[in-house]
Protein backbone atom coordinates (compact mmCIF):
# COMPACT_ATOMS: atom_id res chain seq x y z
CA UNK A 1 0.00 0.00 0.00
CA UNK A 2 1.46 3.21 -1.14
CA UNK A 3 0.08 7.03 -0.47
CA UNK A 4 0.66 9.53 -3.37
CA UNK A 5 1.53 11.94 -2.22
CA UNK A 6 2.96 11.09 0.95
CA UNK A 7 1.44 12.01 3.93
CA UNK A 8 4.04 14.79 4.62
CA UNK A 9 3.30 15.83 1.06
CA UNK A 10 5.67 14.74 -1.01
CA UNK A 11 5.87 13.76 -4.83
CA UNK A 12 7.95 10.62 -4.89
CA UNK A 13 9.98 11.23 -8.09
CA UNK A 14 10.66 7.28 -8.71
CA UNK A 15 6.76 6.27 -7.80
CA UNK A 16 6.31 4.49 -11.02
CA UNK A 17 9.95 2.83 -10.71
CA UNK A 18 8.72 1.90 -7.51
CA UNK A 19 5.40 0.49 -8.67
CA UNK A 20 7.04 -1.21 -11.76
CA UNK A 21 9.67 -3.07 -9.24
CA UNK A 22 6.60 -4.75 -7.31
CA UNK A 23 5.14 -5.87 -10.40
CA UNK A 24 7.89 -7.49 -11.25
CA UNK A 25 8.24 -9.64 -8.11
CA UNK A 26 4.60 -10.80 -8.43
CA UNK A 27 2.89 -7.74 -5.91
CA UNK A 28 0.06 -5.70 -6.50
CA UNK A 29 0.15 -2.09 -5.47
CA UNK A 30 -2.90 -0.22 -3.74
CA UNK A 31 -2.64 3.16 -3.44
CA UNK A 32 -4.01 4.98 -0.66
CA UNK A 33 -6.66 7.68 -2.21
CA UNK A 34 -6.17 9.81 0.70
CA UNK A 35 -4.14 12.31 -1.40
CA UNK A 36 -6.44 12.50 -4.14
CA UNK A 37 -6.89 16.50 -4.33
CA UNK A 38 -3.19 16.96 -4.82
CA UNK A 39 -3.04 14.83 -7.66
CA UNK A 40 -5.83 15.88 -9.32
CA UNK A 41 -4.87 17.82 -12.91
CA UNK A 42 -1.12 16.35 -11.88
CA UNK A 43 -1.13 12.83 -12.46
CA UNK A 44 -3.87 9.56 -11.57
CA UNK A 45 -3.13 6.63 -10.01
CA UNK A 46 -3.83 4.43 -13.29
CA UNK A 47 -1.65 6.51 -14.86
CA UNK A 48 1.14 5.47 -12.07
CA UNK A 49 0.32 1.75 -12.31
CA UNK A 50 -1.54 1.05 -9.00
CA UNK A 51 -3.78 -1.98 -9.24
CA UNK A 52 -6.35 -0.47 -6.62
CA UNK A 53 -7.17 2.85 -5.27
CA UNK A 54 -9.83 4.28 -3.28
CA UNK A 55 -11.19 7.69 -2.48
CA UNK A 56 -11.44 8.74 0.46
CA UNK A 57 -14.50 11.31 0.05
CA UNK A 58 -13.62 12.54 3.99
CA UNK A 59 -10.28 13.99 2.84
CA UNK A 60 -11.30 14.94 -0.56
CA UNK A 61 -15.13 15.92 -0.90
CA UNK A 62 -15.49 17.00 2.37
CA UNK A 63 -17.24 13.86 4.04
CA UNK A 64 -17.01 13.79 8.24
CA UNK A 65 -14.83 11.39 9.15
CA UNK A 66 -15.90 8.78 11.71
CA UNK A 67 -19.55 8.45 13.10
CA UNK A 68 -20.20 5.70 10.93
CA UNK A 69 -18.85 7.24 8.09
CA UNK A 70 -17.74 7.50 5.12
CA UNK A 71 -19.11 4.44 4.08
CA UNK A 72 -19.66 5.10 0.31
CA UNK A 73 -16.17 5.89 -0.59
CA UNK A 74 -15.58 3.85 -4.58
CA UNK A 75 -12.51 1.78 -5.00
CA UNK A 76 -11.27 1.55 -8.88
CA UNK A 77 -9.94 -1.84 -9.59
CA UNK A 78 -7.34 -2.51 -12.87
CA UNK A 79 -9.32 -4.90 -15.61
CA UNK A 80 -7.50 -8.13 -13.98
CA UNK A 81 -9.14 -7.97 -10.25
CA UNK A 82 -12.47 -6.70 -11.43
CA UNK A 83 -13.85 -10.46 -11.54
CA UNK A 84 -12.95 -10.48 -7.64
CA UNK A 85 -14.75 -7.75 -6.58
CA UNK A 86 -18.22 -7.07 -4.58
CA UNK A 87 -21.33 -8.60 -6.19
CA UNK A 88 -24.84 -7.87 -4.80
CA UNK A 89 -26.95 -11.04 -4.63
CA UNK A 90 -29.46 -10.07 -6.63
CA UNK A 91 -27.62 -8.88 -9.21
CA UNK A 92 -28.32 -10.58 -13.03
CA UNK A 93 -24.79 -11.18 -13.36
CA UNK A 94 -23.93 -13.73 -11.26
CA UNK A 95 -19.71 -13.41 -10.64
CA UNK A 96 -18.39 -16.88 -10.00
CA UNK A 97 -14.26 -15.64 -8.33
CA UNK A 98 -16.49 -12.82 -6.52
CA UNK A 99 -16.43 -12.98 -2.44
CA UNK A 100 -20.17 -11.81 -2.58
CA UNK A 101 -21.42 -9.33 -0.75
CA UNK A 102 -18.99 -7.65 2.66
CA UNK A 103 -22.05 -6.09 4.06
CA UNK A 104 -25.24 -6.04 5.35
CA UNK A 105 -25.63 -2.16 3.38
CA UNK A 106 -24.18 -3.39 0.12
CA UNK A 107 -24.96 -0.03 -1.45
CA UNK A 108 -23.45 1.96 1.48
CA UNK A 109 -24.54 4.91 2.37
CA UNK A 110 -25.67 7.06 -0.18
CA UNK A 111 -27.59 9.68 1.75
CA UNK A 112 -23.72 10.76 2.43
CA UNK A 113 -22.62 11.96 -1.23
CA UNK A 114 -25.13 14.70 -1.17
CA UNK A 115 -22.60 16.45 1.23
CA UNK A 116 -19.24 15.85 -1.83
CA UNK A 117 -22.34 16.98 -4.22
CA UNK A 118 -22.59 20.02 -2.42
CA UNK A 119 -19.07 20.81 -2.32
CA UNK A 120 -18.80 20.25 -5.68
CA UNK A 121 -21.61 22.52 -6.37
CA UNK A 122 -20.19 25.48 -4.03
CA UNK A 123 -17.04 25.47 -6.18
CA UNK A 124 -19.09 26.64 -9.06
CA UNK A 125 -18.22 26.23 -13.03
Amino acid sequence: MITFPSTAGKYEATIQEMIDIIHTNGGQVYMDGANMNAQVGYTSPGFLGADVCHLNLHKTFAIPHGGGGPGMGPIGVKKHLAPYLPTHPFSEKVNKTSLGTLTASEFGSASILTISYAYIAMLGK
